[in-house]
């Protein structure tokens, strides 16, 4: 069952959810909100491909020691992708919530019990949050 309810805000606003969520005897301490700076942060940086086995190491073969030296990404910040996954995201979506703070977008959570989790669904959409799941 459904325990934690996500939407996205596009400027990480919360007060009209906090309102709500408070008008309708909810607790907001189970909000968390992850903002378009928590996907900023610098990303992992190294050699990959070919190019790992030049330097000192390589065997002097073409192709693998000789041309060019390029940095390139090969994986994304690991803090976001954990604190994604405590909010229960299936790891299918996460690129989706990951671009979607890159784009500015914030994304809200609360962590509901399974007796909550319509009502809480129901106040997300009415506080103009988008894509708003339960999982």
């Amino acid at each position: 069952m459904a325990t934690v309810v996500t939407g996205l805000s596009q400027n990480g606003d919360v007060s009209a959810l906090e309102r709500a969520l408070g008008e309708a005897g909810l607790s907001i301490d189970p909000i968390s909100v992850i903002g378009p700076d928590d996907a900023s942060q610098p990303l992992a940086r190294g050699l990959i491909g070919e190019e790992l086995m030049e330097g000192d190491l390589g065997a002097g073969v073409p192709g693998i020691n000789y041309g060019h030296h390029r940095l390139q990404n090969f994986f994304r910040n690991e803090a976001l992708d954990d604190r994604l996954g405590d909010l229960e995201i299936p790891e299918s979506e996460l690129d989706n919530y990951v671009e979607a703070l890159e784009r500015g977008r914030s994304l809200v959570a609360y962590f509901a019990r399974p007796d909550t989790v319509e009502k809480i669904t129901e106040i997300f959409r009415n506080a103009n949050l988008m894509n708003v799941r339960a999982f």
